[in-house]
């Protein structure tokens, strides 16, 4: 099967209905996720996403409906990723070796994350770690020198701010910076450095809460660098923040390499979290188990550890 690239889609013969001939009659947008059969319309029977695609080649060469339990299946043995089914709910599967191959390079093109090379940078300023402004907002020592989250009162562009170290993937290389006023005319509130961070390719925390998660093949996902820390007074460590409202698709390619089933999403108790909340559930809730406590708070910062502990990680066992 030949693939071509126009316009950042991907073209090729469509792999779910028998006898196409026309190199241009399947596409898929990597960038959105979706897939469509320009001259059967095959995805309005499947579904437009990747597992649809699955479930309909797959349907094709078996000549029965597959469910999509055997797509994920059939993925997770392609990626390598361990599944949650057992052998004794289904045994449909392709046993061409060709035909395994032609949706095999299908596959491996569209799980392929974009490529990014993160720009390692070096803090010059001094800065003092455990930071005071965030102690006199509630948080303890541990945990600022754990985050490294020290204040600057240097000249420079974070003069008088908080400084959240963010780190890539190892969290051996420091790739951003986020500094957070600690005066009310420093402004905007928030400052990112270097000029130029691209956030959509990171989670903060990432490469603390890699390990735990893969222990638990859970990962809990909040909003803020501050619900990450009062998570982590709480005991949770397999927890990212996603440096707002959204998770993008670059994070969501990150989360794919991780071999995790389940997500508890803790994003804020407002008319945004609530938005987030949606998006994440279309998104990725046929890909995920998805837990969404009920906050007694504005958001997972507001309350105390006690109240985590009782309100939220007691329903959680086993996940943290």
């Amino acid at each position: 099967m030949e693939c071509e690239t126009y316009s950042d889609n991907i073209y090729s013969t469509c792999p779910v209905h028998e006898g196409s001939d026309n190199p241009r009659a399947f596409s898929f947008s990597p960038d959105k996720g979706i897939w469509k059969c320009w001259t059967r319309d095959c995805q309005s029977d499947c579904g437009n996403d990747i597992f649809g695609l699955i479930k309909g080649a797959l349907s094709a060469k078996e000549g029965k409906d597959l469910e999509f339990k055997d797509a994920l299946r059939w993925a997770c043995k392609l990626l390598n990723i361990k599944s949650t089914y057992t052998k004794t709910e289904t045994t449909s599967t392709t046993d061409k070796p060709d035909d395994e191959l032609e949706l095999a390079q299908i596959i491996k093109i569209l799980s392929k994350p974009p490529e990014h090379s993160p720009k390692i940078i070096t803090f010059e300023s001094d800065f003092s770690v455990p930071s005071e402004y965030f102690l006199s907002r509630g948080f303890n020592k541990k945990t600022m020198k754990h985050f490294g989250v020290g204040d600057c009162y240097e000249e420079g562009i974070m003069k008088e701010r908080a400084i959240i170290p963010i780190h890539d993937d190892t969290g051996k290389n420091l790739v951003g910076i986020i500094g957070r006023s600690i005066k009310d005319y420093r402004t905007p509130k928030f400052l990112f450095a270097p000029k130029g961070f691209d956030k959509r390719y990171y989670f903060y925390n990432y490469h603390r809460a890699v390990k735990k998660a893969e222990e638990t093949s859970c990962i809990f996902i909040v909003e803020g660098q501050g619900d990450v820390w009062k998570l982590y007074e709480a005991g949770v460590h397999n927890v990212v923040s996603i440096f707002g409202k959204t998770i993008t698709k670059q994070q969501q390619d990150k989360l794919a390499q991780l071999p995790i089933t389940h997500l508890v999403i803790l994003t804020d108790n407002d008319q945004a979290g609530r938005e987030s909340k949606v998006q994440i559930k279309r998104e990725l809730g046929r890909m995920y188990k998805l837990t969404f406590p009920h906050l007694s708070q504005k958001d997972i910062g507001d309350m105390s550890v006690k109240n985590i502990k009782s309100d939220i990680l007691l329903n959680l066992k086993g996940m943290f």
